[in-house]
């Protein structure tokens, strides 16, 4: 990490001089699997805003009100969505940095974009600029030798600490420096990940989702996926933390420690701002299980007096038609499902917690009560094979679903699966310094670009090249099929119907190009039966 001593030395950085100024930089975001296993999907992905940083800016606006913080903190949000190039972007952050004297740029490092979000932050001046980097990547691996400070699981109480004491005898000590990593004078210190419950506590709105409109004062113009999308105008939204289950290809509750649920006064409070004070129109929830709501019942019924429509992710095991019907009665029409496999050996093997019996009973329940389901499916467990990945295929293509949201096994760093991984796959500990898992980033270099994009696969039999014939197999073989399209048009906004067309059209296209190219036979075969199909 760089000294903190460069900004003792540097021109005239001070905490206690006026107004600190915190650039808020979402960099990163759209380098996801996506778009490097397809170039042609990357038009479909997400544009919305980090609410980590969102609700960073809250917390310690709400710390100032209470008097926490001495001096009033001044935030700008910066989303390389709107810089041509990463130089324009960096030379606007120095700009509007510069006229204070406490000048911190905060960003949510995604491990993905590793390579190049840590390029742009080299180009700002580290004698003037404290860098601040946080989020799921840094919280597993925080050697970063691009930043000052790296904030390791929530960030709110690091955040006033770092507002308060930062090049102080006192920074690092205390409560509210659990999470912090920085080196002074050349030594380096070292936290372990944060938990806190602010969630639960923060004054309504919970996120500054003012920062990210636009000039003119216009509604923010959130983009979510299309097969997602149920309004014009979403927006997206948490009022939960964490993670009840223990997934072994998830980090979630590594990173955010035990669940917290936002209490529904609070939550109505943040709706009333979102719908009625922004215009939102429909909200997506981006918890990782929104049944897992300490108060659902309450939850549901506020929802379900808005009349606004609403999309979640869920679990299956707690999905019956009692439960979908509550969800569809307080505006629930779109869930996404972690079905993951069909085959029990392998939803084992992920500890998922279910049984494929649950996975079918949840998806029924929910396109039962006239809710979209979103399946989400991984293939490439260790034990899998060619002929095991084409049945489970097979299984999960008789289900009543809107969209399939296909993915390969990945050890992602911090997770089971990566610490499985690293006994069975030597070249793992090339990702780090001597084998640590400190300062980990993907390395395409050694593992490739397809997805999983710089990280080996863990399957014995299958290779990476296979698996991601298989994974384009699944996708066309779902979206290529007549009862898919049917229930799309059902289910998909009409001002987003081009956009699923033109999706639907780029898997056409990959079967063309597996029927003609795939190396594996059956792979090629079914990509020729599909297109027969159609004829």
């Amino acid at each position: 990490m760089i000294d903190l001593n460069t900004l003792d030395r540097g021109s005239g950085f001070s905490l206690h001089e006026g107004t600190p100024r915190l650039a808020l930089v979402h960099h990163g975001f759209r380098a996801n699997q996506i778009g490097f296993a397809d170039a042609r999907q990357d038009r479909f992905t997400d544009r919305y805003a980090s609410l980590g940083l969102l609700n960073l800016a809250r917390s310690a606006q709400a710390d100032h009100e209470s008097g926490r913080i001495r001096h009033r903190p001044e935030f700008r949000y910066f989303d390389e969505d709107h810089y041509a190039d990463d130089a324009r972007l960096a030379a606007d952050i120095t700009a509007w940095l510069r006229p204070a004297k406490a000048r911190f740029v905060l960003v949510s490092l995604y491990s993905l974009a590793f390579e190049r979000t840590a390029g742009m932050l080299a180009t700002l001046d580290p004698t003037e600029v404290c860098i601040v980097i946080g989020g799921a990547h840094p919280t597993m691996a925080p050697r970063a030798d691009f930043a000052h400070v790296v904030v390791r699981g929530e960030g709110g109480a690091a955040l006033r600490h770092i507002l308060t004491e930062l090049l102080e005898p006192s920074f690092g000590q205390g409560p509210d420096a659990r999470g912090i990593c920085f080196t002074r004078g050349g030594e380096s210190h070292m936290s372990p990940p944060a938990f806190d419950r602010s969630l639960a506590t923060i004054p309504a709105p919970a996120f500054r989702y003012d920062l990210t409109r636009p000039p003119d004062d216009s509604v923010e113009r959130v983009r979510v996926r299309w097969w997602k999308s149920l309004g014009s105008r979403p927006q997206i939204y948490i009022c939960t933390q964490s993670c009840r289950s223990r997934c072994s290809f998830c980090s979630t509750y590594v990173i955010h420690g035990n669940l917290v649920s936002r209490p529904v006064p609070l939550v109505s409070a943040d709706l009333d701002y979102i719908i009625d004070e922004l215009g939102h129109d429909s909200i997506e929830f981006h918890d990782d299980d929104l049944l897992q709501h300490d108060e659902l019942d309450g939850l549901l019924a506020d929802l379900g007096a808005r009349g606004v429509p609403w999309s979640c992710n869920a679990r299956a095991e707690f999905m019956d038609s009692g439960i979908a019907g509550k969800l569809y009665r307080a505006g629930c029409r779109k869930v996404f499902l972690g079905i993951e496999s069909l085959d029990q050996r392998t939803l084992d093997y992920y500890r998922k917690g279910t049984t494929v019996e649950m996975n079918q009973n949840a998806v029924r329940a929910l396109d039962a009560a006239g809710i979209g389901v979103v399946c989400g499916f991984i293939i490439g467990a260790p034990h899998d094979t060619v002929d095991s990945i084409v049945s489970d295929i097979d299984r999960v293509l008789e289900l009543p679903i809107a969209f399939l949201s296909s993915a390969i096994l990945t050890p992602d760093i911090g997770t089971a699966e990566f610490s499985r991984a690293k006994k069975r796959i030597p070249l793992l500990n090339s990702l780090g310094d001597e084998g640590t898992r400190m300062n980990i980033r993907p390395r395409p270099d050694l593992f490739g670009t397809e997805t999983p994009y710089g990280l080996p696969t863990v399957c014995e039999e299958v290779s990476k090249k296979q698996l991601n014939e298989l994974y384009a197999l699944a996708n066309c073989s779902f979206f290529l099929k007549e009862s898919s399209v049917a229930r799309i048009a059902r289910l998909t906004p009409a001002d987003r119907m081009e956009e699923a067309e033109a999706w639907c059209a780029v898997q056409l296209e990959r079967a063309r190009e597996l029927a003609e190219s795939a190396e594996l036979d059956v792979v090629r075969t079914r990509a020729a039966e599909l297109l027969a199909a159609r004829v």
